[in-house]
């Protein structure tokens, strides 16, 4: 009896170290501790003395690799930042800046920004940040060199691409602010066009001023909002702009996650201001996070017709949360759902079929995959490519900028001539690193190995060719493509960012495909129906 007491206490005990062993608070304390116990030995018994900071920024970040890309670890002054940036207010001296080789190109210069005032244009080349090459560094590094305190100065030297001109100038950081909704126009039709690139703080704001003085200029027929390359931003902004065009107490989006706190509901807290404007939502494989919120509700919803490519997949959120020592760090809490409870966020490779759910009428709409257009536009060419092109196409106009006309109308309405599209293309035989994409680095490595080996580093040669003139090819049979593309950037040289919109409102054909669609009522409410 004593003995299977005995027995029957042992197993309880071992039972209860189990359940000790496996409770979430032991265990984070056991690996507390062994983390610990690693450091304080490396500190205390290694050969050579270790930076224990670096160590301990590297092993926090190859821990936070295991999980989401966007749970991260932050100094300070990166996490600030990042506020800065999502607010749409930040000091510095007013350029966008575009990463291409070793080359960092100013892709745009803000109106009213210290290197406007200064004669910093788009196309000139950053050599230089505070005396320092900006080949030694990275774009994030070049970018905290650039931004600082209001009032406080930072200098720059530049390359001019089109004369040789090379200046240095001092510039005093300002406060900016980046403008979210930079056009808007009516196109033929009664058709309004607001493209939106950010949301930033003010944004929703910006939409409903520039809708208002649409509808002062004609009776709207319908409304096509360009999100394509915007990143996010606020999510109540985001909010904020759907409630123009939802009904009051309409669930817009649920955010779920482990924690209690985490399960959030947010419905249309107000009237809206177009309840009933046809609309079509234009979104790309840049289409991302709150931009993503917006095509996923109003296409759940029924309330809108989405076109172009599939967006990014980002429907997680973060919230940042303070560590020690002024470091914080950015983690996330929760997942994005769309009104018909299907996740934004990229899944990858699924085991078996996708979920599938339903939108207000009944249509069948699939998650796992960003946000899937009803009407799908094919990638012109592949986004790898075309990232690769565009700043080579930039830089090339910058070269010519002297011949681009200023304030000139035809800028807008007109494509460039062929020939130019033509001559662009032809400068890249000469300059096949212009347009390599991951092959050609996977080549460069395997061409490395077997430079000892005559006949096979004469093969990889051959390959290498051989994949430059099939890039050269690809980009050949899309140069009508390309002359849209050329004509953009041309118009943005010329007149700005609101050139560059005026230019796509009028010539790019997926706007003028959702101006035809939102003309013919029939074929729009056709498609919002099951």
């Amino acid at each position: 009896m004593h003995k299977r007491l005995a027995w029957l206490g042992g197993l309880a005990l071992a039972a209860a170290l189990l359940l000790f062993w496996q409770d979430p608070l032991y265990r984070l304390g056991r690996n507390i501790e062994i983390y610990g116990r690693v450091l304080q030995e490396l500190a205390l018994n290694y050969v050579d003395e270790p930076d224990l900071d670096k160590l301990t920024t590297q092993a926090i970040e190859a821990m936070l690799a295991e999980l989401d890309p966007y749970t991260n670890y932050y100094s300070a002054m990166e996490v600030t930042q990042a506020q800065l940036e999502q607010s749409g207010q930040y000091a510095g001296i007013g350029v966008v800046l575009l990463p291409w080789e070793n080359k960092v190109i100013c892709r745009r210069v803000l109106p009213g920004s210290p290197a406007q005032k200064a004669g910093i244009e788009p196309g000139d080349l950053l050599l230089e940040v505070e005396k320092k090459p900006v080949h030694d560094l990275s774009l994030e590094q070049i970018q905290r060199l650039l931004q600082g305190m209001p009032g406080t100065s930072v200098t720059v030297t530049v390359l001019r691409p089109a004369t040789q001109e090379r200046k240095t100038y001092t510039l005093t950081r300002a406060e900016l602010e980046t403008e979210a909704v930079p056009y808007s126009a009516v196109l033929p039709g009664q058709i309004g066009y607001i493209p939106i690139l950010q949301f930033t703080r003010g944004c929703a704001e910006g939409v409903r001023q520039h809708l208002v003085q649409l509808k002062t200029q004609a009776t709207l027929k319908g409304l096509i909002l360009d999100l394509r390359g915007n990143p996010g931003g606020l999510m109540n902004e985001a909010l904020e702009l759907l409630n123009f065009f939802v009904p009051k107490g309409e669930l817009l989006l649920q955010t779920r996650g482990r924690m209690p706190e985490a399960n959030q509901s947010y419905y249309a807290q107000l009237h809206p201001l177009e309840p009933t404007l046809p609309l079509v939502v234009l979104i790309d494989e840049a289409s991302a996070s709150a931009s993503e919120i917006v095509a996923g509700t109003l296409q759940d919803l029924d309330r809108a017709v989405i076109m172009g490519r599939r967006s990014f997949g980002k429907g997680l959120v973060q919230v940042v949360r303070p560590l020690v020592e002024n470091t914080q760090m950015k983690i996330t809490v929760s997942r994005y759902y769309t009104p018909s409870g299907r996740s934004i966020q990229l899944q990858g490779r699924l085991s078996g079929e996708p979920r599938t759910f339903r939108t207000k009428n009944g249509r069948l709409v699939r998650e796992g995959s960003g946000i899937t257009p009803d009407i799908e536009q094919a990638a012109p060419l592949p986004p790898s490519l075309l990232a690769r092109i565009e700043p080579y196409f930039f830089y090339f106009l910058a070269r010519q900028r002297a011949t681009i006309p200023r304030d000139s109308a035809s800028l807008v309405v007109e494509l460039p001539k062929t020939t130019l599209v033509e001559t662009l293309i032809d400068s890249l035989a000469s300059y096949p690193q212009a347009y390599a994409q991951e092959a050609e680095a996977l080549l460069e490595r395997f061409q490395a190995q077997v430079r000892t080996l005559p006949e096979v580093s004469q093969k990889a040669d051959e390959v290498a060719r051989l994949l430059a003139a099939h890039r050269l090819q690809t980009l050949r049979s899309q140069a009508d493509y390309l002359r849209l593309l050329v004509g953009q950037l041309r118009a943005y040289h010329g007149l700005n960012i609101r050139g560059e919109y005026a230019f796509l409102a009028a010539r790019d054909p997926l706007i003028q495909e959702a101006r035809q669609l939102l003309l013919d009522l029939p074929r729009y409410e056709k498609i919002l129906r099951p």
